[in-house]
């Protein structure tokens, strides 16, 4: 290797100490060159040494090219170090990315294993907690014999906390789907009215127990296009935080505003609860994360619904925004395509 180049990063080849000193040399060559035509011309064109002795600022003008190698020698080295040093830097950096890499890949491998060991557990979970529950129905209706009040009140308790945890072991389940990427979404058209409704249905016990009134503002018929089926859960549970979070005898809504222009839908459920601190607002997607407050703490949950929503709303491309204050209700919009229109064949 010559002293003027050196290997740079992939390769490259940069200016050695002694390309800078040549350089340096070409640089200063000019002015011992003025200094001697000068000479010449005030002798009339005859250069001798007693010259440049009887004047030795001349003398010292034809050392400037040394000079100037020298300086621009030092230059060169330096740049070299700072250039040697910065490829290292490079490189260090570089290797640490690699390594960083290589570990979040190990993080995202245990989480992988960490969610199949879960989901696992949770399924193998679902047959006994199955059993459990319908014996303990069972015997609740009384078909295994007369049931004394104190052992009504400790069975309902009992199918209460099944409930609760079966309604636990389903939604995690859900969510691991979720964020592995499990739901693949089969879009289709399909009218939304009769999936709101058949949603509201499954909540008139709560509804008729809070004395809530429903106020709905949606057109008699709305095509989509979606997976009916995973649509069905974000509304299922979107209805279920309205409905549960709704103050005794208050209104709580669902809305649709149609866009021609960008053929999306823009929904929106909204209830008139405790709604949302803000500060805590940016945990609302966040697993197993609940608002806290009084009235958010008896009413429970998993803290699993809002995440599971944004997963399966995401697999549509779809988008969701929520607009909420403490003491002002909450409101969730969020997208969904307009089913594509019929063609229509020209008559003839």
């Amino acid at each position: 290797m010559s002293a003027g180049a050196a290997p740079g990063r992939g390769g490259r080849r940069g200016f050695g100490p002694a390309v800078f000193a040549l350089a340096g040399f070409f640089w200063g060559l000019p002015v011992p060159l003025f200094s001697v035509m000068t000479a010449l011309h005030a002798t009339g064109g005859s250069f001798s040494a007693s010259f440049l002795r009887e004047r030795p600022i001349h003398l010292a003008f034809l050392l400037y090219p040394l000079l100037l190698a020298g300086v621009f020698g030092a230059l060169g080295a330096a740049f070299r170090r700072v250039e040697r040093r910065a490829a290292d830097l490079l490189e260090e950096m570089e290797r640490r990315a690699q390594e960083l890499s290589e570990a979040r890949e190990k993080v995202r491998e245990a989480d992988r294993l960490k969610s199949r060991f879960l989901a696992d557990v949770l399924h193998d979970l679902k047959t006994p907690l199955l059993a459990v529950r319908g014996f303990n129905e069972a015997v609740l209706e009384g078909r295994c014999g007369p049931v004394t009040d104190a052992q009504r009140e400790g069975l309902e308790a009992a199918v209460r906390n099944v409930e609760r945890l079966q309604k636990l072991t389903e939604e995690i389940l859900e969510y691991e789907r979720v964020d592995s990427g499990g739901y693949r979404p089969e879009p289709a058209g399909f009218d939304l009215i009769p999936l709101v409704q058949e949603v509201l249905k499954g909540f008139e016990p709560q509804v008729r127990g809070k004395e809530l009134q429903a106020q709905l503002q949606l057109p008699k018929r709305l095509e989509v296009r979606a997976d009916r089926e995973m649509i069905g859960r974000v509304l299922t549970n979107l209805i279920s935080n309205a409905v549960k979070f709704s103050p005794q005898g208050s209104p709580f809504g669902l809305g649709a505003a149609v866009g021609e222009e960008d053929g999306q839908v823009l929904l929106t459920v909204w209830d008139r609860g405790p709604g949302i601190p803000t500060a805590a607002q940016k945990y609302l997607f966040t697993r197993f994360w609940q608002a806290e407050g009084p009235a958010r703490r008896r009413q429970g949950g998993t803290g699993l619904g809002l995440a599971i929503v944004k997963g399966i709303l995401d697999a549509h491309g779809s988008t969701i925004r929520i607009v909420s204050g403490e003491g002002q209700g909450t409101t969730v919009h969020f997208t969904l395509p307009l089913a594509e229109p019929a063609v229509k064949r020209p008559t003839s």
